[in-house]
């Protein structure tokens, strides 16, 4: 019988009903802080507990870098050979400057 009393004491006035707390996440206490040891691979650090295998650096395989002139860039715009570029409707052709016989080229 008391126990019937006391639920339906707390139907009639929900002011006294308990109130819910959110359940948070267990964080870890203050005074242990746990922190990964950072190493290199194939260490026998890497293989403890709490480690932290840090990663080959940087190679720079895919930077982009500028291309060096070639050898036939520097003696064609210095004017060493004989031929011009004849700018087209159907693209750039070598020109000579002057006339080759046929019989020169074999």
């Amino acid at each position: 019988m008391v126990a019937e009393k006391e639920t339906l004491s707390l139907n009639k006035c929900p002011d006294k009903l308990p109130k819910r707390t959110k359940l948070l996440a267990q964080q870890p206490l203050p005074g242990h802080q746990p922190h990964a040891l950072v190493s290199e691979g194939f260490t026998v650090k890497a293989m403890m507990k709490n480690s932290v295998v840090r990663g080959p650096p940087a190679a720079g395989a895919f930077k982009e870098r500028p291309t060096k002139p070639t050898a036939f860039r520097k003696f064609y715009e210095r004017g060493d050979f004989p031929i011009a570029l004849e700018h087209d409707s159907k693209g750039n052709k070598i020109a000579w400057k002057f006339d080759v016989p046929a019989q020169h080229l074999r």
